[in-house]
């Protein structure tokens, strides 16, 4: 359609835009640009050399989006720095009715003009605006049966027990099957590069992946743990594991054979890593372990000092003599600080940091509750306890049958008019005791894993107990005891075993 003003603008800007581009290359965009160049000299429009705008990776359907190049061109037009857009195609430019809407809203009376391969339409012109909302109506229909195509094609995979396609290979996954040819993006050669099957184990890595879970649930320390692996394995990418990429692989679904969609785990077609019970335990350690163990990167260096550590008895007595409940009376834990001694450089103390009136040899204290964690892990009363005690062999079965039936009854919901027999209110409420049956049965699983890491250890020798690393010894005293000191009266050497209360956790 020709366009209703014979006036050639004075400064053209040229927009671009690629929607998709993982790998952040320019080559598309950039190919763009050269085409709209082509058409600029055709038809007779000079380009403003500064008013290029490229919105690389960029999409112009979800009303979310962010486009900056766009809003750039937009106040370029307004402030009337630019009377000409040239893109490559006008759904390079418009997507969405309401896009077009503003672009006009901003070039009302300013004789804006927008070309194409496909043609030139100004802006003042209403038979040039009805063609473009027909356009933007035209490309919007197509974005959303795109969407549904995806979408559709998504909830079929998902349905199979698969994912979508494409990204890096996930650590632990993946037997090479074949190669394909691909270019390489800064030589533009062939390389080859290998094609796997993610549905299949990489068992060294699913070894790793195993063996991490089992020394976090033992040691209790991220730090440790990310040192462990680092000894056998990088990622897939070749780097260091840090903390963040290893709790997001012990975390992932995935590694739990699982695929998870709008909060809701389903079964994936692949067979787990690591069991559902291991896997929801590392989960709970992760969730606690920002308010429980805040300095998580930090090498454990002492046995009992820090959270969950040795207490210190006066400031928990002041605590209840004041009138706090038991329940809520917050303990002091220990810290350590150098004895101070001209001739003792290496000997460190237990000591409060908030009423100083707690003072004890970390050796020495260190020394008498092992040798009670020993006692006690040897103990044939213990044993028995421990061999008796239950350990909810069927909770991964119960939680993914509550799963189910809540995915179950969450469809019903959102599909209401094809299930007249359910109550809407019944509904929501047996929703809301799902989720809190689901949340106990993870609990429960999380308490678990203290008891798998005490019948590792059960029997142990004294040898054998001092070869364990401290992190693993530090978890294991915890498990078993609450330590709480107490000031003494004792002078000279030796040490004072009353003023230390030993006290059993149980279950």
């Amino acid at each position: 359609m020709a366009p209703s003003s014979d006036r050639l603008p004075t400064r053209a800007g040229i927009y671009c835009r690629l929607s998709y581009a993982p790998d952040g290359s320019l080559e598309k965009v950039e190919r763009q640009e050269a085409d709209c160049r082509e058409l600029a000299q055709r038809l007779g429009w000079p380009v403003s050399e500064t008013h290029i705008f490229p919105d690389n990776s960029r999409s112009a359907w979800q009303k979310n989006r962010k486009r900056p190049q766009w809003d750039r061109m937009l106040s370029a037009i307004e402030d009337g720095e630019i009377d000409a857009v040239i893109v490559y195609h006008g759904d390079r430019l418009i997507r969405q009715p309401y896009d077009l809407e503003k672009l006009i809203g901003i070039a009302e009376s300013k004789s804006i003009r927008v070309a194409s391969p496909s043609g030139t339409r100004n802006l003042d012109s209403p038979d040039d605006r009805f063609i473009l909302r027909i356009e933007a109506a035209q490309a919007c229909r197509e974005s959303d049966n795109t969407s549904r195509r995806v979408l559709r094609g998504h909830a079929s995979r998902r349905a199979k027990g698969l994912t979508t396609v494409g990204g890096r290979r996930p650590f632990a996954f993946g037997v090479q099957i074949g190669t394909k040819m691909k270019p390489d993006r800064e030589t533009g050669d062939e390389i080859e590069l290998p094609i796997f099957d993610l549905n299949q184990h990489c068992e060294a890595e699913a070894e790793g992946a195993r063996g991490a879970a089992d020394y976090l649930l033992a040691s209790r320390n991220q730090a440790a743990t990310v040192r462990w692996i680092n000894a056998r394995h990088t990622t897939t990418e070749g780097n260091p594991f840090d903390a963040k990429s290893l709790r997001n692989v012990l975390t992932a679904p995935r590694i739990a054979g699982l695929i998870e969609h709008d909060g809701e785990l389903h079964k994936a077609a692949w067979p787990p890593v690591l069991p559902r019970d291991v896997w929801e335990a590392v989960r709970a350690y992760y969730e606690t372990s920002a308010a429980v163990r805040p300095y998580y990167g930090r090498e454990r260096a002492n046995l009992l000092s820090g959270v969950g550590g040795a207490e210190c008895g006066p400031c928990s007595e002041d605590q209840a003599q004041a009138g706090v409940k038991p329940a809520e009376v917050k303990p002091s834990f220990l810290r350590t600080k150098p004895s101070g001694g001209r001739n003792r450089p290496n000997v460190r103390l237990y000591y409060c940091p908030a009423c100083r009136r707690v003072g004890r040899n970390r050796d020495l204290l260190d020394g008498y509750v092992e040798g009670r964690a020993v006692a006690l892990l040897n103990d044939p009363r213990f044993l028995a306890e421990l061999s008796t005690a239950p350990d909810h062999p069927d909770l991964t079965a119960e939680l993914l049958q509550l799963e189910e039936r809540k995915a179950t009854l969450t469809h019903q919901v959102e599909n209401m008019a094809q299930y007249p027999n359910v109550r809407p209110e019944l509904a929501f409420a047996a929703l809301a005791s799902f989720d809190t049956e689901i949340a106990r049965i993870r609990s429960q699983i999380a308490a678990t894993a203290e008891q798998r890491l005490l019948a590792r250890v059960a029997g142990i020798t004294v040898d054998r107990w001092k070869a364990l690393p401290l992190d693993v010894r530090s978890a294991t005293v915890r498990a078993l005891f609450r330590v709480v000191v107490l000031p003494t009266r004792q002078r000279g050497p030796g040490f004072d075993t009353t003023s230390v209360r030993v006290e059993r956790k149980r279950s």
